[in-house]
Formats: structure tokens, sequence, C-alpha cells
């Protein structure tokens, strides 16, 4: 279960188990029911990060592998394709203990071996991949971290990067994770490690849910 891997990542990490703790903690996987659009499949793409786009726009997550993209079930569609890479980003919200959290699980590559763009970001090239928390709005979304970015920690044996950020009191609105790009490693052609974000997701979730 989402909530399980979570777990085992942030202890991978030396990170306390707080969403075990707190029980609380919530992974947003995109809504049940949604509706599922038709898509042509990994063969009518050439990046593995467009596919990604158009299996997240047609539904697909972990519980709904459209176009047979995903068989895995990670929510990463046609990890056998190049560059730019994209991951499936979620974000989550512990009332308990008051903080935004969440996992993006990176492509793997067939062979073998360390996922990509798990490290980077604009102005170093070796440091953690930056990212910010925005709040929907109909005048323009808003970024939760104003100008200061967190950083997403790799966990390169398990191909994902885990995030949390304080955040007390966090009033009920639709919040994604934002992903930047990593920084260019060619002046030439697109970014192999493109920016990406989660789907809006209500938070706090209701405490029924």
């Amino acid at each position: 279960m989402p909530g399980r891997m979570f777990d085992r990542v942030w202890n991978r990490l030396g990170i306390a188990a707080f969403a075990v703790a707190g029980g609380v903690a919530v992974l947003a996987f995109g809504s049940a029911g949604s509706a599922v659009a038709e898509v042509p499949g990994c063969g009518a793409f050439k990046a593995q990060g467009d596919a990604q786009d158009a299996f997240l726009e047609a539904g697909g997550d972990p519980g709904s592998n459209v176009g047979a993209m995903d068989p895995d079930g990670d929510g990463v569609a046609c990890e056998e394709l190049p560059a730019p890479f994209k991951g499936y980003a979620t974000i989550g919200y512990n009332r308990k203990r008051q903080f935004l959290y969440g996992i993006v699980t990176m492509p793997v590559p067939p062979a073998g071996g360390e996922a990509p763009c798990l490290y980077g970001n604009k102005n170093y090239p070796d440091s953690s991949r930056r990212l910010n928390v925005y709040k929907v709005r109909s005048d323009g979304d808003k970024p939760l971290l104003g100008r200061y970015k967190a950083g997403a920690q790799a966990d390169p044996a398990a191909g994902t990067l885990v995030w949390k950020v304080e955040r007390p009191n966090l009033i009920s609105a639709r919040y994604y994770v934002s992903f930047d790009e990593k920084i260019r490693t060619s002046p030439y052609g697109r970014n192999p490690c493109p920016g990406f974000s989660s789907r809006p997701t209500l938070l706090p979730r209701p405490r029924n849910n």
C-alpha cells in the first residue's frame, strides 16, 4: 500500500515513522471514479516524460493502468522510453504533526541501475531536486513556501524522492507539489529532467476520509 511504502522510504533515510505514529497521514493518488480517457499507449511516444503527461491527463495513477502504460502499478508510465523523464508525485498532510509530505516515484531503467533525475536543480546539479507547494486559486496559484524551496531527498535504491515541509494550521484548500527542472546538461535540445507536478488535492483531508 502507498502509506506503507512511504513509511519504508522514510525509515530507510533514518527519519522517524511519523506517518504510522500519527495514524492520519494520507497520500493522494487522484480521485476514485474520475473519468479515464483513451490513450494510444507507449508506442505512440518518443520520450517517457511525454508519455507520463498523457497518462496522467487520461486519469492514470497507481490504481488505473490506462492504455496499459504502467504495468507495475507505480504511477510511472512507459519506463522503457528515453529522456526527458518525469515521475509520479504525491502530496499529503499530517494533521496531528502538521506537515506536508509526499513521495515521487521516478522511472527505473529496464536494464537496472539508478533511476534518472533524482538529483540536481537549476542552481546546483549535484544537489537535491527542489520543490514548492502551491495553493490553487482562481486568480493564480500561490506558492506556499514563498521564495524558499525545499529539497526532496533521493533514495537511489528505491528510485524515489521523498520530502517533508512543516506547515502548522494548514487552511483547507486544493494544493499540489511542483518540482523544478534539473539544471541542463547541454545547451541543446530538451532538458532531460524537466519540472513536473502532482495532481491538485484537497488538504487537509476531511476527517471521515
